[in-house]
């Protein structure tokens, strides 16, 4: 797997493979259809996917650089979508020893807009409810009126 490390050419380093991030192997459905006709559509398998793309297992061969529509399905008959439809270029195609194609797909990454702020009003000012005066008592208590001390009285 292209995520895994491996050795440079001249055996003298380890080096990381070049995806952003690793792809998790999948065995899932999925219908793929061309920007320019999106009625036509074909079954594939996707067979691995990250963030940022997927491997995509089908049939038939898309050219590269084709920009995809793939839908995921959550069965076999390819009848009830799993979420919703991905935008994706297609980067690569390459033959399977077992005569199928996998497509290497870009997912098109949407640009997140942030949404106009609000004009912030400044708060209008209240006034403040008037201090209250307090008054203070004194009070003496004394409790029991006993002395206590060394005289005892």
């Amino acid at each position: 797997m292209a995520d895994d490390m491996f050795f440079t050419k001249d055996g003298r380093a380890l080096r990381r493979g070049r995806r952003i991030s690793p792809r998790t192997e999948t065995c899932r459905p999925c219908l793929l259809s061309v920007a320019d006709d999106p009625e036509t559509q074909f079954p594939g398998v996707v067979m691995d996917m990250s963030p940022y793309g997927m491997r995509v297992r089908m049939i038939e061969a898309f050219p590269q650089g084709a920009i995809v529509t793939v839908q995921m399905m959550r069965d076999e008959e390819y009848a009830v979508p799993l979420s919703d439809p991905v935008q994706a270029t297609v980067a690569r195609v390459v033959p399977d020893d077992t005569g199928f194609m996998d497509h290497g797909v870009r997912i098109l990454q949407k640009v997140a807009r942030r949404a106009e702020a609000r004009p912030v009003r400044p708060r209008k000012e209240t006034q403040a409810a008037p201090a209250r005066t307090t008054r203070m008592y004194t009070m003496d208590v004394t409790l029991g009126e006993r002395r206590r001390g060394r005289s005892g009285r």
